[in-house]
This record gives structure tokens, C-alpha cells and sequence, in this order.
């Protein structure tokens, strides 16, 4: 009986911290590593974002950088770039554990996502905030995750932009299990926003508990310009809690 209070409770803290994940924008090793540090023995997770200076003007720090440093965290990488399907075999050198890729200058969506996981990655597909969803319902059971921006890809400290909202709505009207990752402009408030697009159906108190482990949050400046980094991460991960 105590073992079973005790695996109840775990599976509580589980299904009731908001994941987030910080997001790190780099134009050079030196601004990678000052962020990093920033968030380090923190969070397991850190999102690489990697622009290549054609999907967006910005030209920042590629997937090779993970390897420069040397740290307990795991890293996803977020692709905005011409072509992602060229840079899968460098995020798996450099030891990804998730590769998430614009769609906008994609040429194959199921072949990034089968060669993305037959690299030992886990797959997702991006979309910037102005691109539609079509043709996401053929390959959605094929993802670990969709990645939604909630501001315009390719820089940092964007204005958040209200229609994911609507985008969060239709992902979890094809998939009640994909993770849906949003990206972009994200505090306190439009944390909640996003979990309410989530639970615009009509769900169980249960899947309502285990639906925050189907959310992450990708924040980027709004974290890493925090006073008090430790203390901003940790409310808002207690966010669940708040909705109980």
C-alpha cells in the first residue's frame, strides 16, 4: 500500500510540472556557452536553435557546438534552415536527442521524419506561425512531436502572436497523443492560453493531469533575461499546479 501512495504521488509531480524547455539562439560558441551556463543543473533539456542565414537573415552557431561543450544536458535542435533533410547526420554526430525541422524549405516530410528517427533521434515537424497545418494529419502519427511557433522563426524576443492558439487546437484534434511544442514569445499568461487551446475539448479529470505531459514550451529571452533565472523556471513549471 505505501509503494502504491508513493508511485501515485510520483506519477502526480509527472503529469502536473509544465516542461519547459529554454531555447538558446547563438550567433557565435561565445554567446552558446554564456546561455547555457545560465540554465545549467537547472533543466535536462536545452533547445538548440540553428538558423542558416536563408531561412532567416540571422546566421547562428550550427549543431557542432554541442560537441565544444562539456555538460549533463540533453540537447533537441531546431532547425531553421533551407533543406533540413541535409542536416540530420550533423545533429546526430553532434549527439541531439531531438530534431524538429521547418517545414517552409523542407522538399520531403516523411523522408526528414523516417531518416530523422533512423538516426536515433526523435522527429518533429515545425511550422512558423504563418504557415497552415495542411497535410499534417498524413504524417502525424509518424511524429514524436510538432513544434509551433508562436512568434516569426529565426530570432529572439518576438512578439507573441494569438493564432497558435487556434493551431494548438488542431493538432490535438488529430492527435491526442503527439507532444505539441510552442514556440516563441511564452510567459506565465500565454502558458495557460496554450493549455486551454489544449483542453478545448471536453476531457477526463485524468487526461486533463496527464495532458501537461503533452505540452512543452520552448522560452527563449523571456528566460534567460530573467533576474533570477532558478526562480522563473520554477514558476512555471508549478503552473500545472495552479490549474488543479
Amino acid at each position: 500500500m505505501k509503494r502504491d501512495i508513493q508511485e501515485e504521488s510520483v506519477n502526480y509531480l509527472k503529469f502536473n510540472m509544465v516542461t519547459i524547455v529554454p531555447s538558446i539562439l547563438a550567433k557565435d560558441i561565445t554567446a552558446f556557452e554564456r546561455d547555457l551556463k545560465k540554465v545549467e543543473g537547472l533543466v535536462k533539456r536545452v533547445q538548440l536553435d540553428v538558423v542558416d542565414g536563408k531561412f532567416e537573415e540571422t546566421v547562428t552557431v550550427g549543431p557542432e557546438v554541442i560537441r565544444e561543450v562539456t555538460t549533463a544536458i540533453e540537447f533537441d535542435v531546431h532547425l531553421m534552415v533551407e533543406r533540413p533533410e541535409y542536416w540530420i547526420e550533423r545533429c546526430a554526430e553532434a549527439g541531439a536527442v531531438g530534431v524538429w525541422g521547418e517545414v517552409e524549405m523542407m522538399e520531403d516530410r516523411v523522408r526528414f521524419v523516417a531518416d530523422v528517427q533512423a538516426a536515433g533521434m526523435k522527429a518533429g515537424l515545425a511550422y512558423d506561425v504563418n504557415t497552415s497545418l495542411d497535410g499534417l494529419d498524413e504524417v502525424i502519427h509518424d511524429l514524436d512531436a510538432v513544434l509551433l511557433m508562436s512568434v516569426k522563426a529565426g530570432a529572439q524576443g518576438r512578439e507573441f502572436q494569438d493564432s497558435v492558439y487556434e493551431k494548438i487546437k488542431q493538432v490535438r484534434k488529430l492527435s491526442k497523443t503527439v507532444k505539441i511544442i510552442v514556440d516563441g514569445g511564452l510567459d506565465e499568461e500565454k502558458i495557460k492560453g496554450c493549455f486551454v487551446s489544449d483542453w478545448s475539448e471536453e476531457l477526463a479529470e485524468d487526461e486533463m493531469d496527464r495532458s501537461f505531459a503533452k505540452m512543452e514550451f520552448a522560452v527563449g529571452s523571456h528566460l534567460l533575461m530573467s533576474e533570477d533565472i532558478a526562480l522563473e523556471i520554477d514558476n512555471l513549471q508549478k503552473l500545472a499546479q495552479k490549474h488543479q
